[in-house]
């Protein structure tokens, strides 16, 4: 079987462009940088150099970032040799060791030199972007065991989470091999070091991905050569082992938790394979998780396997209210798998069509996430138009499928019914990033073209093929198929044979295809029945078929349409259940929470519709999402074909797919007449009675295992109760009960072979369902034309808006409480000309006076508004140097300081809203430079914590796009380096596709505007603080088309270079899949921030950074500026790179392969197969076109709709209108994993609350006596803020009131009784509500006391 290999592309071009780029990219940088080294050098900042190096590789990362761990030892070189040799793991592993011993030759500290040799390899194992090798590990500790050997202990803090499994438990490894290479001992623990572990399991609440057994935890901890130890993260304490040797504090250690379950667990497997490579010694423990499941008897060949789809409900779990389930799992009328990558798709990213993201009521829009049944977990949403859209039922009948927007928003109003969801598109690679299974593959036109080009052998072949297809304007290529697949052997010419195969694909793939040409086509060819032609008949059930038939023979045909004569008499459509208000306010006296005896499930009413009838005890056997208690035989038959009708009176009506249902159910037309077989009543008969002889024999079958299960039961409780009638403990307990039931053997079933056949029949039925009854009628190729569904429902949304810290600020300077509850500089000078405040001393070097800022404030003549301006450095510091924070009380001038910086910036007069902080959280104290928030508050831009400016956005992928949909012009693009599309044909016009540069961004116009904010702010920092031209002089957004930016994730230390090319109407960003991948993220759902390069570069400083663990997490401490695929996460590699999957893959997938098999076959293009190519990096192809970046709603529903109950009344409106989704089970679900919890969280909230000053917003458990705030103005620390100090002479005074309102608690309630009253719920959420309501009523209503007597109980 041939694969396709890997695409052509222009390697020369391509790669002179490359180069071209990244000397635009150093060169730009370098000024930027030559520009901000001399701002820096004026002395304004904390620091004269620039705080952000930058780094051209992982090697180059990985030095700069652990400069302070390696006392200028220079690692880089020896890892870009290493990386040339050897996989990542491997050579973290062997520079660790050899950093280890290097630093131990430098420093003879043994302990550094383990923590830096550790620090190295877990850096290179997470591409020294995440902050794991920083803050994921606390400290290294040598320790002594019980006989004084000494140990290895490594603390594992809550940031080694981001690192994920397979790197945290890599960092053990490597840390005993450093341990062995340094000659320390094995870790041996005590008894109690074990059962403390197995405790903080018990106690653990975080979520965890696998949490081990009591066993598995005790061989791990007894075997592991290192110990797991670290930092307590968690509240809960520990009880049974608190005080335990080797182990600090008492409460339980998350990090230790993660590494154990999700590393060493989990990943067992990985790290069996380098102990075993590279032959460690201690690690043998490891095999036992490697290897569970594998010693499983072999019982392939006898044991049943089933051809349908396994069902995942884990997408189903704490369903938020207001994001709608869009459909249960795998269930008829879901979106349906579609095999491809659009080209803004990948990296977890899934395609839709933009009609099927309105018609959810436009809860889905670009970015926004989705949680899904497979392949993955999550996927962000992005717009393709050449897909389905959904089927939908209108008020008059109509049954339509709907591909265009302008098409929707007429019909919107008049859908009753989404009958299917349309299609959800998804790559290859995302089934192989995951490691699942590929499901089977709809038939579609792209699979059915893939048949036909290969099928196009000779002249004779085309001939045939033109002559009956009508082309138009989809004109194929002038050579023929055959010869363009003899010339791909002809190095020269294949890149422009291989477009001349995909302009064939295309026109194939798109063209028109009567009925007539569909059947000749599949008779010569043995091809599948066109899409087009091809209902679909797995939906629909077998028993059914004998009623259907009866209905059509009586059709007639006219004028090229089908008429069903009174197959709708009596059809009435569904009633759009308009939502009842939702009452959110309650009298006193009114029960809170309604209360219901139970939620019987009614009975559904079966409507009388048409003259054909099913027979009322065959509705048993139809799920009611067939539809056929509502709309009868036939209407109901045709909507789960999919087929496409109308009603005429009481007649149906179908324009287009009727001839592939009658020939499908064996009718014969002549003239215009259709006849009716007889065989296929025959072939149906026999079908039936194969599958109820079927259900006979596994029936039996489970009847006996039932009873063998009983036996079983009944001897192991009466073993169990006998041995501990003996007094014997639980695991002897145990162990009796298990031997007595493994001593009743299971004889197995009476036939084995005639069972497994019957499992056999019995799954083909569910499978194929009608499909098998047309394969066995028809000598035509019917495929399967949706055999798999996604369930799937809202995530979080889309998000596009400035990155704000909780307490949004302008300038990051402490005032304490004097600014009031908005922390306000004016509202601080108002009450007092100088404040008293928490900073870190500084000492002038021209007046050598103490101040807390980088230039000396104090005045050097007295009422004279002009300060001293020398620069300072750290003053000694009064008490202990091993603080966490080493600020100190000091009373600071701030009216005379902001009337110095006032005039020294050349404004007449301050903003009146400068936000400050409350304190700060850095180490050593220091505030910024009150002059940056001066000028950000009038720029109306606030800071985040590092004192950049950012941006958030979704990350969404694309590969390609055209110039129209980004806003810029032809003419700036070829400036910036796109010079061609992506045929090579040089630049023109703004509808030409192009392929992206990996760097290059485009993010919401929303976040242009706010960049353009930010750069108005930096050229007024240029030009009013550093005395400095102004560098962007920017009116427009458009003016920012080219400028440089950084993108950084939350839980990572490293920025990546980007350059911003244009903007979308989108509320997201688009960013090529390895400019994501290089941020370590996918596109499923995360979002990171964007900054202007410039603004990094002049105003972050690792000085301000919180000193609290994860402190240095999502902060720039490194800047990439060059992607290098090889570096990144195997994910990018995984995207698909070709332009459209071969036949051989299609048939492939029907056997559901695991994806590493399609992968042997090199069957798919994936980037992967382009290492050490320009086409790693460029030359993309894309398997489907979207219209827009920015198609379908702009933003979701969710985001749109004012309050909670709207949301939640709009999620269960959608409910009633899906097809796949039974909307009781959601509203129940939403009830008791969302609503309820949150109520009781805030009805215990209530109860435990503190009381908060409205003034100056302190809070207090326990009411002051007072009545009223008693803190002190000015006041740091101390019962109540009290301390000594002549400027104590009030207090604040302001009224106290409560953090936690009775709204907050019973916000929620309207809601609940909505949903009860509309849907009902099941038994059990029905008894939490009850309790609920009690608990409710209970605080907020007076329980009179009940004084009973013995006449109440006679």
């Amino acid at each position: 079987m041939s694969g396709i290999g890997t695409s052509a592309f222009d390697e020369e071009r391509l790669q002179n462009e490359m180069d071209e780029y990244h000397n635009r990219l150093d060169s730009e940088t370098e000024r930027l940088y030559t520009l901000a080294d001399e701002a820096r050098k004026k002395g304004l900042d904390f620091s004269t150099e620039i705080e952000i190096p930058r780094a051209i590789d992982l090697a180059d990362r990985t030095e700069k970032l652990l400069e302070e761990y390696l006392d200028g030892l220079e690692v880089a070189e020896k890892i870009r040799g290493m990386l040339q040799e050897e996989d990542r793991e491997t050579t973290a592993i062997k520079i660790a060791c050899q950093v280890a011993s290097e630093m131990m030759e430098r420093t003879g500290d043994q302990q550094r030199s383990i923590d830096a040799g550790l620090r190295v390899g877990l850096a290179i194992l997470t591409e020294a972007i995440l902050v794991a090798p920083l803050e994921g590990i606390g400290q290294v500790r040598l320790l002594n065991n019980v006989d004084g050997s000494t140990f290895l202990s490594i603390d594992f803090c809550g940031p080694i989470r981001a690192a994920g499994g397979t790197a945290q438990a890599m960092a053990l490894l490597i840390g005993d091999m450093i341990r062995s290479e340094l000659g320390l001992a094995k870790y041996e623990p005590t008894f109690a070091e074990v059962e403390r572990v197995k405790e903080e399991f018990g106690l653990y609440r975080a979520g965890m991905q696998y949490k081990p057994t009591p066993e598995e935890i005790d061989v791990i901890v007894k075997s592991c050569p290192v110990m797991i130890n670290g930092e307590s993260t968690e509240d809960q304490e520990c009880a049974g082992y608190r005080e335990v040797r080797n182990i600090d504090g008492g409460r339980v250690r998350g990090g230790v938790l993660l590494v154990i379950g999700e590393g060493l667990c989990l990943k067992a497997p990985k790290i069996q394979k380098h102990v075993e490579r590279l032959e460690i010694p201690g690690w043998s423990f490891i095999s036992e998780f490697a290897n569970r499941g594998k010693n499983k008897e072999d019982k392939s060949g006898t044991e049943f396997i089933p051809k349908k789809i396994k069902t995942d409900s884990r997408f189903m779990k704490d369903i938020i209210a207001g994001r709608p389930v869009f459909g249960m799992p795998n269930e008829p009328g879901g979106f349906r798998l579609r095999y491809g990558r659009p080209r803004a798709s990948g990296l977890a990213a899934a395609g839709m069509n933009p009609v099927s993201m309105k018609a959810m009521s436009s809860f889905i829009s670009v970015g926004t996430q989705m949680k899904i049944e497979r392949p993955g977990k999550a996927c962000a949403v992005t717009p393709c138009t050449e897909i389905d859209g959904p089927m939908v039922l209108l008020g008059d009948g109509t049954f339509v499928r709907v591909n265009d927007e302008e098409k929707w928003d007429e019909i919107e109003e008049q859908v009753r019914a989404i009958w299917d969801n349309g299609e959800l598109m998804l790559g290859f690679g995302e089934f192989l990033e995951n490691n699942k299974t590929l499901v089977p593959s709809a038939f579609t036109s792209e699979w059915w073209a893939s048949q036909v080009l290969d099928s196009i052998k000779n002249q004779e072949d085309l001939d045939f093929l033109t002559s009956i297809l009508n082309f138009g304007d989809l004109k194929p290529p002038n050579l023929a198929p055959w010869e363009l697949r003899r010339r791909l052997r002809s190095k020269s010419e294949r890149l422009d044979v291989e477009w001349q195969l995909r302009d064939w694909h295309l026109s194939l793939r798109h063209v028109v295809v009567d009925w007539g040409a569909a059947i000749s086509i599949s008779k010569r060819w043995n091809v599948g029945i066109h899409p087009s032609h091809n209902p679909q008949w797995s939906d629909l059930p077998i028993f059914i078929l004998p009623k259907l038939i009866d209905s059509l023979k009586n059709s007639l045909i006219e004028n090229g349409t089908l008429r069903i004569p009174d197959s709708v008499l009596g059809w009435s459509a569904p009633q759009i259940i308009e939502n009842t208000p939702i009452v959110e306010t309650f009298t006193k006296n009114e029960t809170n929470l309604r209360r219901k005896d139970n939620s019987s499930n009614s009975k559904t009413e079966i409507l009388d519709v048409g003259t054909y009838k099913i027979l009322e005890s065959d509705f048993g056997r139809l799920p009611e999402n067939l539809g056929f208690h509502q709309h009868g035989l036939v209407k109901s038959s045709l909507m789960c074909l999919g087929i496409s009708h109308r009603h005429e009176d009481d007649d149906i009506i179908i324009d287009d797919g009727w001839n592939g249902l009658l020939h499908g159910l064996g009718f014969s037309i002549k003239e215009n007449q259709i006849t009716k077989s007889e065989e296929i009543i025959k072939i149906i008969e026999s079908k039936l009675k194969m599958i109820e002889n079927a259900e006979k024999v596994v029936l039996s079958e489970e009847k006996r295992i039932n009873i063998l299960r009983e036996m079983q039961r009944t001897a192991r409780i009466q073993a169990e109760t006998a041995a501990r009638q003996r007094g014997e403990g639980i695991a002897a307990t145990e162990q009796a009960g298990q031997e007595a039931e493994d001593a009743i053997d299971d004889d197995g079933p009476e036939d084995g072979m005639k069972l497994n056949k019957a499992k056999i029949e019995l799954d083909d039925n569910e499978v194929m369902n009608s499909l098998w009854i047309v394969n066995e009628m028809s000598p035509l190729d019917w495929k399967d034309a949706a055999p798999c569904r996604i369930g799937c429902r809202m995530g979080r949304p889309e998000k596009s808006a400035p990155r704000e810290m909780k307490q949004k600020a302008h300038a990051l300077y402490p005032i304490q409480n004097y600014g009031g509850p908005q922390r306000l500089l004016a509202t601080a000078v108002s009450r007092e000309g100088s404040i008293r405040i928490t900073v870190g001393p500084r000492r002038c070097l021209r007046c050598d006076r103490e101040t807390p800022h980088v230039r000396c404030h104090h005045r050097t003549i007295p009422n004279e508004p002009q300060e001293c301006g020398g620069r300072t450095v750290p003053a000694d510091r009064r008490g202990s140097h091993l603080r966490n924070r080493l600020g100190e009380l000091t009373t600071i001038p701030l009216a005379d300081i902001l009337e110095v910086k006032r005039i020294s910036l050349g404004l007449d007069r301050l903003p009146e809203r400068i936000k400050a902080m409350k304190g700060l959280t850095s180490k050593a104290q220091y505030p910024e430079p009150i002059e940056k928030g001066i000028l950000r508050a009038i720029h109306d831009v606030s800071a985040f914590r590092d004192g950049t400016i950012r941006y958030d956005m979704i990350d969404v992928p694309v590969t390609h796009f055209r110039p129209e949909e980004i806003g810029t012009s032809v003419e700036k693009l070829v400036e910036l380096g796109y010079t061609h599309d992506i045929r090579g044909d040089e630049l023109s016009n703004d509808s030409q596709i192009l392929e992206l540069f990996p760097q290059d961004f485009i993010p919401s116009r929303d976040g242009g505007e706010h960049l353009l904010k930010i750069s108005k702010y930096l050229d007024d920092l240029l030009v009013r603080f550093y005395k400095m031209e102004p560098e962007f002089n920017a009116e427009t957004i458009d003016d920012l088309v080219g400028q440089l930016g950084i993108a950084l994730a939350p839980h990572t230390s490293g920025g990546v270079l980007c350059r911003f090319i244009g903007w979308t109407n989108a509320s997201a960003g688009y960013g090529h899949t390895l400019f994501h991948a290089a941020k370590r993220r996918n596109c499923d759902g995360d979002e990171d921030c964007v900054m202007l390069l410039l603004d990094g570069l002049l105003n972050f400083s690792r000085m301000i950074l919180p000193s609290t663990r994860g402190g240095r997490m999502d902060a720039p401490l490194t800047l990439t500026t060059r992607l290098n695929p090889m570096e990144l996460d195997k994910e990018a590699l995984h995207v698909d790179a070709g332009w459209n999957y071969s036949t051989e893959f299609y048939t492939e997938t029907l056997d559901s392969p695991h994806p590493r098999k399609i992968v042997d076959q090199n069957l798919v293009d994936l980037v992967n197969n382009r290492i050490g190519t320009v086409g790693a990096v460029r030359g993309y192809g894309y398997s489907h076109e979207l219209e827009s970046l920015d198609a379908g709603p702009k933003n979701s529903a969710y985001k749109t709709l004012g309050s909670m109950t709207d949301k939640m009344s709009a999620q269960l409106a959608l409910g009633r209108k899906l097809r796949s989704v039974d909307a009781r089970i959601v509203a129940s679900t939403v009830i008791g994993s969302h609503l309820l919890p949150d109520v009781r969280g805030n009805l215990n909230a209530f109860s435990r609350q503190k009381v908060r000053c409205a003034k100056c917003n302190h809070s207090y458990r326990r009411l002051p006596l007072a009545g009223k705030c008693i803190q002190m103005q000015g006041a740091s620390g101390g019962l109540h803020g009290h301390h000594s100090s002549k400027m104590e002479e009030t207090r604040c005074g302001g009224n106290l009131i409560l953090t936690v309102s009775q709204g907050a608690v019973r916000k929620y309630l309207g809601v609940i009784n909505h949903v009860i009253d509309n849907f009902g719920i099941d038994s059990y959420t029905q008894q939490y509500v009850d309790w609920m309501a009690d608990s409710v009523e209970s605080v907020f209503q007076n329980d009179k006391v009940t004084v009973y007597t013995l006449d109440d109980f006679l």
